[in-house]
């Protein structure tokens, strides 16, 4: 019988760090995926100061995040995104609008894509 109960202890636990990490990718991603579109306008409206603080707060926001990112995700994913947050930060400063929105629109496809590989569907478990 103590075997039942330390079987359902575990996997209670398992439950509760799956739904943890579920719901801090989950704030995270969209929270910088909103950000990204927001910065988007910006830019669309040749508000550059704005649309560069959104960029250095996107980028600031996932750095924070990267750590336990790289716990969770592939390190290569979480290093791209990365890289193309520094690209960002970089159009946003010379104003290069169409390579601004051409990186963001790579960066949320990216976190989106990370966030539907961590749903539980049966595609992702099989």
């Amino acid at each position: 019988m103590k075997r039942g109960w330390i079987a359902l202890v575990m996997i209670l636990v398992s439950l509760a760090l799956s739904t943890a990490e579920l719901l801090y990718l989950n704030s995270g991603i969209h929270t910088c995926v909103e950000m990204l579109n927001e910065a988007d306008a910006h830019m669309e409206k040749n508000e550059m100061r704005e649309a560069q603080s959104l960029a250095e707060r996107v980028d600031h926001r996932y750095s924070t995040q990267a750590g336990m990112l790289d716990i969770l995700m592939y390190h290569s994913e979480v290093q791209e995104i990365s890289k193309d947050l520094a690209e960002l930060r970089r159009y946003a400063q010379t104003g290069s609008t169409a390579e601004f929105l051409a990186a963001s629109a790579r960066i949320k496809r990216a976190l989106l894509s990370m966030h539907n590989s961590h749903l539980l569907k049966l595609g992702n478990v099989l």
